[in-house]
């Protein structure tokens, strides 16, 4: 049990540590693979962000964080432009 918790908070304080620098408001951390389906890894709605996990790594929960940003701040991309920038921004993060 304690392995399956640690990576979980680490996730919950880098988001909660990164929301609070962007000034926006905080993103939940779900671990539920019963409500990610097609095969996904993750699945961001509204404040919500729904991982299994396999799914829970640094470079997802940035992928999500930053779906959660745009949700937040209001901007409308397309979802495929939306999906290369969030690659892109966790990529580059994690750089």
């Amino acid at each position: 049990m304690l392995t399956a918790c640690k990576p979980y908070l680490a996730s919950a304080r880098a988001v909660d540590y990164l929301t609070k620098h962007y000034r926006v408001r905080r993103m939940r951390i779900i671990l539920n693979g019963r409500k990610v389906g097609n095969g996904d890894l993750a699945v961001c709605f509204e404040n919500k962000a729904y991982f299994t996990k396999r799914g829970l790594t640094k470079r997802t929960v940035l992928h999500e964080l930053y779906h959660h940003l745009s949700y937040v701040n209001g901007l409308e991309i397309a979802e495929r432009k939306e999906e290369r920038d969030a690659n892109g921004y966790a990529r580059d993060f994690l750089s």
